[in-house]
């Protein structure tokens, strides 16, 4: 496999986060994933830059200053302070950490949304706006908390649903309540400014359709949405709101979701001013720059539609890249603070005892993260076993043996005789291998393929028996030294970009600062340093602070309770709350590498779907097209080998395992609900 050699210039960025709290493990999460692929490009020698930034503006912000009895400007730069620290525990490498509450995101505010004006795209609007009556304000979005119109999950904002993605008007919002004092607002006239996203409908579809914009199991997912009708966007809010005041108004400011994207652009032109660079390289339209976002899957709407509307009409560069990752869980349950798995990053490096505890967990995540929506875990045992398995007893087990062999027999020092070109060939395939897989944010990929590599060095040293060879055959003995601790060092390049600690002991071992090209064989006649063990084991005790008993018994606790509640009778209201809708397959598709699988697009009336669903045994995809069926319409949105899928069908299974799917003896009305 060839790749093109040629230098790139790209602009990588993780999601800004919020300036009203500490950094946890979900925000990590997505910053080693960002790391992980910007230390690959760098150690390709492409010209990058990592920028991100504190997202400071906004009601939360506000109002927390004024619990504390500080101003907002001194909370927001407070909270820099604090993520900076937290994330360089982690060897976050970014090139500048910013803020949105900046004169350069003022001046780029202003000058995208005059921008908007030119092109016809803003309209003001009067409408109804809920206004709390006990705390005498305009309630934004996410100061309004009520049950999901959608899936009738509780406790959701006034703007999306984070249980099933979607998105809506506060005034849809069932049952809502003041997100301050508890008390049901009141509606009140209003006038709000909103980009007009129809517009650039055409734009839009052509975007999100190129090659490598998104990844495919979240493709047609933003698809429906466009297929839905893009609404107008609202991009003010009422004051008091601690942000930029909208030019021409007299108490309106731009939302947040407005500037905090724009945190990306004003962030480049910081570091561009600092470092001599200029920041249209990166962001004029027609730049062979690459601008590669990565980001939870809670914000694909922002980033995936806004954004790029409000960087075309201004001719920026629109992102190459948008890369979108699920939620992180602790112990098969959602990060919660009543039930102790709400992590900080800052919590995980004083509880976990051991001196490389950040690098284990970037292994982690760097072993289970591939370009996926899908949620990841976070597991004690899992932690524990992945670690030792391949950093201790595998890649560290051959270092250990390999570097004690050469210090004991040949003090320190490589003979200078020749490798095996085997192995040496066997690098050089899975460096092509690794390579794009790092390309393509499949780094669980590259684990498990430099897991394999350790174990072939391990087992080609066990086979040779060098100590054996050392009796009859001191060149050969030396020939298989020299070929493990090549090895080693291809290893070690190969997960700088995960582990760079671990890297820069072999690298401090060598005497060596590796680029990519380093995996190949060259060390022959050489010095190796003094031994020291790579890894140590990472042991139950090290984690027991972090995962207490209260936490993991929580846990299962909850797993159990779920178990129980599958188990028992249900009433009326269990029943009620499953939607069950008719509707009509249009198409249907094997799903590649699944033997089980169809890919369905199933037409509801109100909007199509996509549903992944395990009747290709039982069904061809032709022979379903025209036949309606029936679907849970309110199911949380999953991903099947990297599709989503937004429904379940209803089949009954016979005793040999055949399925047939439910539906209406008769033809009824798409979205027909079945009570």
């Amino acid at each position: 496999m060839q790749h093109d050699t040629g230098r790139k210039r790209i602009l990588v960025t993780s999601a800004l986060p919020y300036a009203n709290g500490d950094i946890h493990l979900g925000h990590l999460l997505e910053a080693v994933q960002t790391d992980i692929f910007v230390r690959y490009n760098k150690l390709r020698g492409h010209d990058v830059i990592y920028v991100c930034a504190d997202d400071t503006h906004g009601t939360p912000v506000e109002l927390s200053a004024l619990r504390q009895g500080i101003s907002p400007e001194e909370l927001v730069e407070t909270a820099r302070k604090n993520h900076i620290r937290d994330y360089s525990g982690y060897d976050i490498s970014f090139d500048i950490f910013y803020t949105t509450n900046s004169e350069e995101n003022r001046h780029y505010a202003e000058l995208i949304y005059e921008n908007l004006l030119k092109k016809d795209l803003v309209v003001e609007k009067e409408i109804n706006q809920y206004y709390c009556e006990n705390d005498k304000r305009f309630l934004p979005d996410r100061f309004i908390i009520g049950t999901c119109p959608r899936c009738k999950s509780e406790k959701q904002y006034g703007d999306v649903c984070e249980v099933c993605g979607v998105t809506y008007n506060p005034t849809e919002l069932i049952e809502p309540k003041c997100g301050l004092c508890s008390k049901p607002p009141v509606l009140r006239s209003t006038k709000n400014i909103y980009v007009e996203l129809a517009k650039r409908e055409s734009f839009l579809r052509e975007y999100i359709g190129k090659p490598g914009v998104l990844q495919d199991d979240m493709k047609n997912f933003v698809k429906s949405w466009i297929d839905d009708g893009l609404k107008e966007w609202c991009i003010s809010r009422d004051g008091p709101y601690f942000g930029f005041r909208i030019p021409g108004t007299e108490n309106k400011y731009f939302y947040v979701w407005m500037d905090a994207p724009i945190g990306y652009l004003s962030s480049t032109d910081r570091w561009c001013k600092d470092n001599g660079g200029d920041v249209m390289d990166y962001w004029e339209k027609g730049s062979p720059a690459e601008i590669v976002h990565f980001i939870g899957k809670d914000i694909v709407y922002f980033h995936a539609l806004f954004w790029p509307v409000m960087l075309d009409s201004s001719d920026f560069a629109v992102p190459s890249s948008i890369k979108i990752h699920g939620f992180l869980n602790i112990q098969g349950e959602k990060m919660s603070k009543s039930r102790g798995t709400f992590i900080l990053a800052k919590e995980y490096l004083e509880k976990v005892n051991h001196p490389q505890a950040s690098e284990f967990l970037r292994f982690y995540y760097g072993s289970k993260l591939s370009l996926t929506s899908a949620d990841l875990d976070l597991n004690k045992d899992e932690l524990m076993s992945r670690v030792n398995t391949t950093l201790i007893n595998n890649i560290g087990n051959l270092h250990h043996r390999a570097m004690i062999f050469c210090e004991r027999y040949f003090e320190n020092e490589l003979p200078a005789v020749a490798w095996d070109k085997e192995i040496a060939l066997q690098i050089e395939a899975a460096a092509s291998e690794i390579s794009a897989w790092y390309e393509a944010s499949e780094f669980k990929l590259v684990v498990e393929k430099v897991h394999s590599l350790g174990s072939v060095g391990n087992k080609y040293f066990q086979d040779n028996k060098p100590w054996e060879l050392m009796k009859t055959d001191k060149m050969a003995a030396a020939s298989v030294i020299v070929t493990c601790v090549n090895l080693i060092k291809a290893l070690a390049v190969f997960l700088k970009p995960i582990v760079p600690k671990i890297s820069a002991s072999v690298e401090k071992q060598l005497s060596a600062s590796f680029g990519w090209d380093d995996y190949r064989f060259n060390l022959s006649g050489c010095k190796t340093g003094t031994v020291e063990k790579l890894v140590a084991p990472l042991e139950s005790a090290h984690l027991d602070e972090l995962f207490t008993a209260q936490t993991v018994a929580a846990c299962a606790d909850q797993k159990d309770k779920k178990e129980r509640d599958q188990d028992g009778l249900i009433d009326i209201s269990a029943f009620t709350a499953v939607d069950l809708r008719v509707g009509t397959v249009l198409t249907a598709k094997n799903v590649e590498k699944s033997s089980k699988l169809l890919c369905l697009s199933v037409d509801f009336g109100s909007e199509k779907r996509q549903i992944v669903a395990g009747i290709a045994q039982s069904y061809k995809g032709d022979d379903l097209i025209g036949q309606q069926v029936v679907a849970v319409f309110n199911l949380k949105p999953a991903a099947l080998f990297g599709l989503v899928s937004e429904g379940m069908l209803l089949a009954a299974k016979d005793k040999s395992g055949v399925l047939t799917l439910v539906g209406p003896k008769a033809t009824v009305s798409l979205g027909a609900k079945v009570a």
